[in-house]
């Protein structure tokens, strides 16, 4: 069975988030994580920041 646009663009985005957690779990950075996902025509742009945060006093 074909997949639909619907169920490429999930795959490709679970997958990407579980990558970032992984990666910031190994970083112990999982308590400030952004990540943005665009779509346009099929073109997935897909970023992450991953934020290390400490009380200045």
């Amino acid at each position: 069975m074909k997949s639909s646009k619907k169920e490429k663009i999930e795959i490709q985005i679970n997958e990407f988030i579980k990558s970032v957690l992984n990666m910031a779990e190994s970083e112990g950075k999982l308590d400030h994580i952004n990540i943005e996902i665009s779509n346009h025509n099929g073109n997935l742009q897909m970023d992450y920041t991953l934020r290390d945060r400490k009380k200045a006093y």
